[in-house]
């Protein structure tokens, strides 16, 4: 009897995608979407063969047509149900070993790391990982990081400890989707061990010990129900916190800052929670990181120091910032009474970190402006425009946080702009129907304005009544307007292509 061979990750994805289609894929189409070479998807294609053929499938390559999986429904649905629970050997892409790649450094840090240690990890040739290093130091020295090569010794991440933690927040909430921090962070992950998950960084995550923070945070700040992006993001950094002391990492601080953020009245809640944190881990907290942990929460709590009382030109930086949006975006944003409120208190606190000195961070920026690229180039320019805030200019991470007000107050009210797009089809109009089934499911802020033949759109070119153009044919290049060619059935590298110009898809 024949011993079947588990499939490694990477021909799980091959397979699960080869399942997954209705019809014939070329090996070009494979490879570009999974960010594959063509040469190792036809390289593994045997392998996979027979892991399916005892099932009663066959893969079947017919030249100039595809490559397909024949057989029984239920078979195939059997399938890609078992490839879910498979744990074959890991195979990393290179966007999974640059993760890995800056995981390891910055936890290490500031202790250096040998190659070889980084080879043993992934699973990787040394050229491939000396690669993997390069593409990840661009990633470090945009976080104020730097990487030092130390001949014989291994290679090091250079920063404050302050830094470091924040690349490490930074580096999972990029790495690991929301849902699956939020299921690291619920009870039921104390009671019942979770399968492995090596997707991203949510292996590292899952040893961060997130649940018993959370409940932490929830005693002393948060409500039981909050699952809200900062709720997700304080806890996360705060077990980042305590895996960093454990390892023997201290904060340290300026004078006059450690001093200004001793002072300040957020101090003592930051100071229950670093007791609650040193009873519950079992370790001490020096005054640099409950200093640290002050820091952070000036990031997302309300104050309530007198000091922050409305000053008499706020309301006039209020006034201009809701004009400009308004006249922006949408006009119903000027009689919006919650975000004028909420500009507000963010304008007090912003005030507070310019005069003490803090840093100003957002660790959803990223996600913003890929959510909502039309808000984020508006409050791109709102900003641009923007007097200094006392003696201080506003910073750039501020066109984040004015982009989630702004988003939030046109999701509310249900006032998102919405995008004209023109479907262009070849002369059958039955495809142009399911991609415009596709379009408005997945993203809602579109309205679909026209829907054309080839020949009917280039006979009568009107795009002063749209914004984008999405084809399933190519077409001749028109200057005034974008075009995007995509498949009738919007696969996920049309997905992530029109995310670019339209948000992220609605789910």
């Amino acid at each position: 009897m024949a011993v079947v061979v588990p499939l490694d990750s990477r021909q799980a994805s091959i397979t699960r995608l080869l399942l997954t289609e209705t019809g014939p894929a070329t090996v070009e189409a494979i490879a570009n979407e999974l960010k594959l070479t063509s040469r190792v998807v036809r390289y593994n294609l045997p392998s996979i063969e027979t892991f399916l053929r005892p099932e009663g499938l066959r893969v079947v390559r017919r030249r100039g047509v595809g490559v397909w999986v024949s057989g029984d429904d239920d078979r195939r649905q059997a399938m890609l149900t078992s490839l879910g629970a498979a744990e074959g050997p890991r195979v990393l892409d290179g966007e999974d070993r640059k993760l890995q790649v800056l995981a390891a450094l910055l936890d290490a840090s500031p202790r250096p790391v040998h190659i070889g240690d980084l080879e043993g990890e992934l699973g990787a040739s040394r050229p491939t990982v000396r690669r993997d290093v390069r593409a990840a130091e661009a990633w470090l020295e945009g976080h104020h990081l730097h990487l030092q090569r130390l001949p014989g010794v291994g290679i090091v991440v250079r920063g404050s400890e302050i830094d470091i933690r924040k690349g490490l927040l930074s580096l999972v909430l990029e790495a690991v989707p929301a849902e699956r921090l939020l299921s690291l962070m619920s009870e039921a992950a104390l009671r019942a061990p979770q399968r492995a998950d090596t997707r991203g960084l949510a292996e590292f995550a899952s040893r961060l010990d997130l649940p018993t923070h959370r409940s932490i945070l929830t005693q002393q700040l948060l409500e039981p129900d909050d699952n809200g992006p900062m709720a997700m993001v304080a806890t996360l950094y705060l077990a980042i916190v305590t895996r960093r002391v454990r390892a023997g990492r201290q904060a340290e601080l300026r004078s006059g800052q450690l001093r200004s953020l001793i002072d300040h009245p957020v101090a003592a809640a930051a100071a229950r929670i670093a007791a609650a944190v040193e009873k519950e881990a079992n370790l001490v907290l020096g005054e640099a990181d409950v200093a640290a942990i002050t820091e952070f929460l000036l990031g997302f709590v309300e104050l309530v120091d007198a000091s922050l009382a409305t000053q008499a030109d706020d309301e006039i930086v209020i006034d201009r910032l809701v004009a400009s949006a308004a006249s922006r975006l949408h006009p119903s944003l000027g009689e919006d009474v919650q975000l004028r409120r909420s500009l507000g208190e963010h304008l007090r606190r912003l005030r507070v970190r310019l005069r003490y000195g803090l840093p100003v961070t957002n660790p959803l920026d990223q996600e913003v402006r890929q959510r909502y690229p039309d808000v984020y180039r508006v409050a791109s320019e709102i900003v641009a425009a923007l007097h200094p805030v006392g003696d201080a200019v506003v910073p750039q991470e501020e066109v984040g946080f004015l982009t989630m007000y702004l988003a939030g107050s046109l999701e509310r009210n249900r006032l998102r702009p919405k995008t004209r797009v023109t479907v262009v089809c070849p002369a059958g109009m039955a495809t142009a129907w399911i991609l415009v089934s596709r379009l408005s499911a997945e993203f809602p802020n579109v309205e679909i304005t026209r829907v054309v033949s080839k020949t009917a759109f280039e006979s009568d070119l009107d795009v002063a009544a749209t914004d984008l153009v999405v084809s399933t044919v190519p077409l001749d290049e028109l200057s005034s307007v974008q075009t995007v060619v995509v498949s009738p059935l919007l696969r996920e590298r049309d997905l992530r292509h029109l995310s670019r110009i339209l948000g992220e898809p609605a789910h």
